[in-house]
């Protein structure tokens, strides 16, 4: 059999590997000729460097890229790939894609568009002007091992690690993404279509300028044991996204929410994830946007928020989420203004045997204008020294917001409160009759508003550590 050296020797005699910087010398001919006649079939590309313009691999040809071969892009205008795949390609091998970003002002590094059966891995990917791996239109592609570094270019919009847009089955897997615009995105839309079932598992994604992993319009998107950290806006994403899944995933360090939940997003399950955020970092969890995602649930792993006012969970946008259930999750905030769990203007929420701790806030759940919610068998402890008056705040909070936004008709059952100077406030301040149940918690006290000496809420065998009846006092 021919080696591919020996038809490069064969066919240029002046071919060399190598290049000065000052003046490139364009390979892209004597390259795509090479490859095409090995179409089909498996080419090992030689050890060198090949500046290129765009190589083209035909359907179903293998080619392995060497640890000491490059292929490096030349300097250029127009928004192209240094390397594109047809279907049935596989492309092996620890060599390197180099977009050479500060010449090349434009460009992906590797580009896979309307194409099936397509698999990439072990190659490094680095210094790309947009995308380093952009997938399009594609079915049954699988990414393994890609070592990504360097993506953005002035100018340029879109940067993303990895770019999954309206595609099917696609494997993201042991992958790492260093310093890009985003780290692994997903993008549907309604006329081209959802992507869909896709798995991002077992990646390291780090210094991204937004999102960590993220996308809009997906459906079945699986994302799993990935590690997560600095982010300039959020962790793990969905966006207008339906029954996905994210768990065993560690989150670090994102400015704005290390798990979130945007648009109109449904059926969406967060299992034993922990997201830890530094002092300077944001919310634990955010539920944001302003079309209605519903059916999200928050089971096991851990929350800790240190950021001055960065809360474990909370809701920005009024009306914006309901039925979602936080479920067994250890949630810790340390700033002044950190409340484990908040809930401002959204109803049906169910927070159910969850440990929530506080360092200084004097709030442990927060239910600002949210009703028919229900809040049972946590234990809510604030661990240090509660410096608010009595009566303001509370370990459980509930908080009559507006007409439209009352707080009523919430289930308060079976919590234990400790360390709080005001146990639970049923602060019914602009509708007396709250309605709301509070029975058999333990708290130190309870606090509620009257009107004409009256309160329609109801407290039933609630008791104090000391197992004594909760006293109950009258909020002025």
């Amino acid at each position: 059999m021919i080696s591919f050296l020996q038809i490069l020797l064969a066919s240029s005699t002046s071919f060399t590997t190598t290049f000065s910087s000052t003046t490139p010398v364009d390979q892209t001919a004597l390259v795509q000729r090479l490859i095409d006649r090995k179409a089909g079939k498996a080419v090992v590309l030689p050890a060198g460097t090949y500046l290129v313009r765009t190589i083209t691999l035909p359907k179903d040809t293998r080619l392995t890229i060497g640890p000491k071969t490059i292929l490096k892009g030349l300097p250029t205008e127009q928004s192209t790939p240094v390397l594109t795949l047809s279907t049935g390609v596989i492309v092996t091998g620890s060599g390197l894609i180099d977009g050479n970003r500060l010449h090349r002002k434009k460009g992906t590094g590797i580009q896979v568009f309307d194409a099936q059966h397509v698999s990439i891995s072990g190659l490094h990917i680095r210094e790309v002007a947009e995308q380093a791996v952009q997938i399009a239109g594609c079915k049954r592609v699988n990414l393994t091992n890609l070592q990504i570094t360097g993506c953005g270019a002035k100018g340029i919009g879109q940067a993303q690690g990895i770019n999954i847009v309206t595609s099917q089955q696609v494997n993201i897997t042991k992958c790492r993404v260093d310093k890009a615009q985003h780290g692994i995105q997903w993008w549907g839309d309604d006329t081209a279509g959802w992507c869909e079932n896709l798995r991002i598992s077992g990646n390291q994604v780090r210094n991204v300028g937004g999102g960590g992993i993220w996308g809009n319009k997906g459906r079945n998107i699986a994302i799993i044991n990935n590690k997560v950290e600095t982010c300039g806006d959020v962790g793990i994403d969905f966006e207008h996204s339906s029954m996905c899944s994210a768990s065993g995933n560690v989150v670090r360090n994102c400015k704005n929410y290390g798990l979130a939940i945007f648009y109109g997003s449904e059926q969406i399950a967060f299992t034993n994830n922990t997201v830890d955020q530094g002092v300077s970092y944001g919310h634990g969890i955010g539920l944001i946007g302003d079309q209605l995602s519903k059916q999200i649930s928050f089971i096991g792993g851990s929350i800790v928020a240190r950021g001055e006012s960065a809360c474990g969970l909370i809701t920005v946008g009024t009306n914006i989420v309901q039925d979602v259930l936080i479920r067994g999750m250890r949630i810790t905030t340390e700033g002044t203004g950190g409340i484990p769990i908040r809930i401002i203007d959204n109803n049906r929420f169910r927070i159910i045997d969850n440990p929530l701790i506080t360092g200084i806030s004097p709030t442990g759940v927060s239910l600002e204008g949210s009703s028919n919610s229900v809040v049972e068998g946590n234990v809510i402890v604030h661990q240090g020294i509660d410096a608010s008056k009595f009566s303001d705040r509370g370990g459980i909070f509930v908080f009559f917001r507006s007409a439209e936004y009352p707080a009523q008709k919430n289930q308060i059952r079976r919590n234990t409160v400790r360390g709080y100077r005001t146990g639970i406030n049923d602060d019914c301040w602009g509708n007396v009759y709250s309605e709301n149940m509070y029975e058999q918690n333990i708290t130190p006290n309870l606090v509620h508003r009257i009107a004409n000496g009256t309160w329609g809420g109801t407290s039933v065998r609630n008791y104090t550590e000391a197992k004594t009846a909760t006293p109950i006092s009258v909020k002025q």
